[in-house]
């Protein structure tokens, strides 16, 4: 995600679709705030309620569906170039600058920071009285089993699907440039996308069910990372993003909304989600019913997120070039802050929250304020100070 454009051509309405995700992950990090639905450093506390459950549950269901996912496919499209202008052994150098270096970093400092100064009493810290027993306890528990890497499990995740792509290159080389071949973004294609992605979910989750972290990362997603991945490879050989006409583009992205929204209510309601009274145990054994398993609500809900993953991100990302490819100075700035927002965002949101823990009122205001301050302080605090840093600035 550190670096996503050739050295010779910029693809601005890329850079602008990829500040768009990471405004999304801001959002979606303070939604499991205040919704408690999801694991975060810091979840609020508040009385249940219906509309909340309803609005966030869906909020952060549909931007979990497709965000990361299309991050992973725009990863993929500039993974080939980057290895052909780099080579082999540059290449691993400059993913592991670019990603490994941050991710250490994130796990090394900016956990054990938020852990320490902001979050003094919480689980995360334990029972350490002074600073290096804290440390020292962190390290030697592997950071929290790696759950201290945060957000960055994107960078870890693309490390690793980078250097093996790489590696399998480097043993069976690519064959002839196949960039003037078909791909217009025909239905057969994107359905025949949409049933892959499913199937590796719903297998997938027989073992890694929603919810389970392994190693800080939820496997239960990595069937549409991996292939999305796979998918960006393959659309580089093909051009097939840049062929996807505006009318398919429009097509797909209608049904991502129109159609992904009413039949995720649907699944869940069906599943139970939404029985009211709210209480949190009939919640968590809700999800359970498409958390995984062999049950027809894990399938449905496995179409249900491929379906909004292939649909958003082909609609998404033809609207975005037809539409929203300015690459004046604001753009450019945002664009350049956004991986350290990505990497920083975490520590800037939970110091908002926790200033506004005294304000009562609705979970969906206070993340609807909390939202409107942490958006642009992330970016200001990113361009204008991070960047500037002489040991963040060589590797952000």
């Amino acid at each position: 995600m550190a670096s996503m454009k050739s050295d010779t051509a910029r693809y601005h309405y890329i850079d602008n679709l990829r500040t768009m995700v990471i405004m999304l992950v801001i959002l979606l990090h303070l939604a499991v705030t205040y919704s408690g639905l999801g694991r975060w450093y810091y979840n609020e506390d508040h009385a249940p309620e219906l509309f909340g459950l309803v609005f966030f549950s869906l909020f952060q269901t549909f931007v979990q569906g497709f965000s990361m996912g299309m991050l992973f496919l725009v990863a993929g499209y500039f993974t080939p170039g980057a290895l052909e202008r780099k080579g082999l052994g540059r290449f691993v150098k400059d993913r592991w600058r670019r990603l490994g270096l941050p991710s250490l970093f994130y796990l090394l400092v900016v956990t054990p920071f938020i852990c320490w100064t902001e979050l003094p009493s919480s689980q995360w810290r334990s029972s350490a009285s002074n600073f290096p027993d804290f440390y020292s306890g962190y390290l030697m528990s592997g950071g929290m089993k790696l759950l201290g890497v945060g957000p960055m499990w994107f960078a870890v995740a693309l490390l690793i699907f980078s250097i093996m792509y790489a590696l399998l290159r480097a043993v069976r080389p690519p064959a002839a440039d196949t960039g003037h071949g078909q791909g217009t973004g025909s239905f057969g294609v994107l359905a025949a996308l949409i049933l892959i992605v499913t199937l590796g979910a719903f297998l997938l989750r027989l073992a890694f069910p929603l919810g389970t972290i392994f190693w800080g990362m939820q496997l239960c997603y990595f069937s549409q990372y991996v292939i999305l991945f796979i998918a960006g490879i393959l659309a580089y050989r093909t051009r097939f993003q840049e062929r996807i006409t505006p009318a398919v583009g429009r097509r797909w992205l209608i049904a991502g909304i129109v159609l992904g929204l009413p039949l995720l209510f649907a699944i869940k309601w069906m599943a139970g989600v939404y029985h009211f009274p709210v209480h949190p145990a009939h919640v968590r054994s809700a999800y359970a019913n498409v958390a995984g398993g062999f049950s027809w609500f894990s399938f449905s809900f496995a179409l249900w997120e491929s379906f909004v993953a292939v649909s958003m991100t082909v609609g998404l990302m033809a609207l975005f070039r037809d539409k929203l490819g300015n690459g004046g100075s604001l753009a450019r700035r945002l664009s350049d802050s956004s991986f350290a927002v990505y990497m920083f965002h975490p520590p800037v949101i939970i110091a908002v929250s926790l200033a506004m823990q005294m304000l009562v009122t609705a979970p969906v205001v206070k993340w609807a304020i909390a939202s409107l301050i942490c958006v642009p302080l992330c970016f200001l605090l990113a361009y204008y100070i991070l960047l500037r840093v002489p040991v963040l600035n060589r590797i952000l």
